[in-house]
């Protein structure tokens, strides 16, 4: 979170006000202020509020009375009158800033956008076929008129909290649509539009927003019904700025709103494409843009291993790696030099934070016992050694991918990993994989067959069921729920108790497992994996193992049915982006949206409310990656 907004207001008289709120819990002592603009101080200075210190060039610095101390909450005004220029334009006041602490540090600082004089006029727009811009649709709409012209700023102050979550929204904004001003401001002329908001009995994570008398009131339920309201007032605002003929503020009437499923989720593969660190933050911060909440995290798979695990160094030494003279020959999309990469530990906690700040979750995925050619490529030790080589093969084509339930170094290894990753996330959901283990697995393993013969174990999927409740207890000892793809509940499966699974392989699944009793993710591959191609052409790119999925068939889905079972036990919908076909950032967007904003939608709005039509005008101006 910043602990400093900077707004900056410009007068009718030539002067440039600066405004610090301080939204930091601690209260601060002769702050310094610098920040970079085109318009600049011209000496001798001219300020009221703070000492002018320096300037170089587009640089300046002003330094608060020895004596003040700014509280928690509390605001700085700067008012400079001596200036070179004339701002014309907002991007001419200070583009980038921050405190300057006594201590020496620099606290995290928003810099917003150069304020004009005096706001726009407040009047209704004659025009009858505008609406909100707002994804997902709103619950319920009910609006009367709309400003003629949208006001590039709202005007938030009062509340600390209220300020906090507006400078985080504002924040988000401008990272997703740079081109816009941001929606909230915590100082502003007269006369600019103010949002107040009020906490209520409302349901959790659900908010109302009232449009009246030139005003904005939000009532909001406990959780992140604040955050998801000031996100759809920042969507009303950014799209009424991109698209004025169709989108426009509303002047007097009421939105309301509450998620319709508790888990809104979306997943992504970073095993077989490696995305940069800014790209999986971009990625959360498009996820809560949509009001979702639950970020699947897949970090391992046969092609690549992506999480530093600092008990077994290898993992990301070699597993991460693909290449000629690799363990993991190049795969999918990579040359012959392959690629190669991970996060760390402290990446992953950057993530696990700014997608907490955000209301999303993080639910680490660690494939096991399937899925890892590169971890025994790395450790061969982890394999039976009397067991020949490539005695069987995923569906993928790897040979004797999958760590041995015969063997006790697959436990270790296993506890160990889990340990850390358990250490690292503080979610209560591990997913562990659970999935495509060749059905032949460990066939011809002495170990496996002579643990079969001790135990009375049958089968493949007898032995991974039988692993899997070892990985369930040990999680459950740590605090954590295990989570895990359909496949879990195969040979016996694992207990109902403290599990979640994903419902992959067809839309008839998620049921089929809430009657088994388990707690379920509806993730069918005919909707909602984003790695089917949208059409039949040849040269669509995409998967079609589930067929073809175009954005219509994503968008009408409904996980939810007359099943008492489901009512019971389906906990929400996720998109799942899996990333063998994306080779390229065009790929990855041509195929994820707008798909993945339909799913956002299926998390919010009821089957009624959808509009097709509606969506698709929408999903257009929504962030890509």
């Amino acid at each position: 979170m910043h602990a400093f907004h900077f707004d900056t207001l410009w007068h009718h008289s030539g002067a440039m006000e600066m405004v610090v709120t301080n939204l930091s819990d601690d209260t601060v002592v002769a702050p310094s202020l610098y920040y970079g603009s085109i318009t600049r101080t011209l000496m001798p200075s001219k300020a009221e509020g703070g000492r002018f210190v320096r300037r170089q060039a587009n640089y300046h610095e002003y330094a608060a009375d020895e004596t003040m101390a700014l509280a928690s909450g509390a605001q700085w005004h700067v008012t400079e009158h001596s200036l070179t220029r004339a701002a014309v334009h907002s991007n001419e006041g200070p583009k980038s800033g921050a405190i300057l602490l006594s201590s020496g540090e620099t606290g995290k600082t928003f810099v917003t956008d150069l304020q004009a004089a005096a706001p726009q006029r407040n009047e209704a727009s004659e025009a009858s076929d505008l609406r909100c811009g707002v994804l997902p649709q709103a619950q319920n709409i009910s609006v009367e008129n709309y400003h003629a012209q949208t006001p590039p700023h709202l005007l938030v102050r009062g509340d600390l909290n209220l300020q906090r979550e507006a400078s985080k929204v504002s924040a988000l904004t401008r990272r997703l649509h740079p081109l816009v001003p941001v929606p909230f401001v915590l100082a502003a002329p007269q006369g600019t539009i103010e949002v107040s908001a009020k906490s209520s009995e409302l349901p959790d994570d659900s908010y109302a927003i009232r449009f009246a008398g030139g005003a904005i009131e939000i009532s909001h339920g406990a959780g992140q019904g604040l955050f998801y309201a000031l996100v759809s007032l920042a969507q009303m605002m950014t799209y009424a700025q991109l698209d004025p003929k169709t989108y426009a503020l509303p002047r007097e009437g009421e939105i309301s709103d509450a998620p319709r499923h508790g888990w809104r989720g979306a997943h992504l593969d970073v095993s077989r494409q490696f995305y940069k660190l800014g790209k999986v933050l971009r990625y959360v911060d498009i996820m809560a843009w949509h009001k979702m909440n639950r970020f699947h995290w897949h970090l391992t798979d046969d092609e690549g291993w992506r999480l530093e695990i600092k008990a077994y160094p290898k993992l990301t030494e070699q597993a991460s790696a693909t290449g000629m003279m690799e363990s993991i020959l190049p795969q999918l999309g990579a040359d012959a030099a392959g690629q190669r990469g991970f996060y760390t530990q402290d990446d992953a906690r950057h993530v696990i934070d700014q997608a907490g700040e955000l209301g999303i979750e993080v639910m680490p995925e660690i494939d096991l016992p399937g899925h890892c050619a590169c971890v025994v490529g790395a450790y061969p030790e982890l394999l039976d050694t009397e067991e020949e080589l490539e005695s069987y093969h995923s569906v993928q084509g790897f040979g004797n991918n999958a760590l041995n339930p015969a063997m006790d170094l697959s436990y270790t290894f296993s506890e160990k990993v889990l340990g850390e990753v358990c250490d690292l996330f503080p979610f209560d959901v591990v997913h562990v994989g659970g999935d495509e283990v060749a059905d032949d697995a460990w066939m011809k393993s002495p170990k496996a067959e002579a643990m079969m013969k001790e135990t009375k174990l049958k089968g493949t999927f007898e032995l991974q069921a039988h692993f899997l409740r070892h990985l369930q207890q040990f999680l459950a000892s740590r605090g954590k729920s295990i989570g895990g793809w359909e496949e879990m509940a195969h040979g016996g499966g694992v207990k109902t108790e403290n599990c979640l699974l994903f419902a992959w392989t067809t839309v008839e699944k998620t049921a089929e497992l809430a009657e088994a009793g388990y707690d379920v993710i509806s993730t069918p591959g005919q909707a909602y994996y984003l790695d089917m191609a949208q059409s039949s052409d040849w040269c669509e790119p995409g998967a079609s193992w589930a067929g073809v999925t175009p954005v219509t068939q994503t968008y009408s889905f409904e996980a939810q049915n007359d099943s008492p079972a489901l009512a019971k036990h389906l906990k929400g919908v996720q998109g799942c982006v899996w990333s063998e076909h994306l080779t390229t950032m065009e790929r990855v967007n041509h195929m994820v949206f707008p798909r993945l904003s339909a799913i956002a939608e299926a998390g919010w709005t009821d089957a009624e409310g959808k509009d097709f039509g509606r969506f698709e005008t929408i999903a257009r101006l929504m962030p890509r990656l």
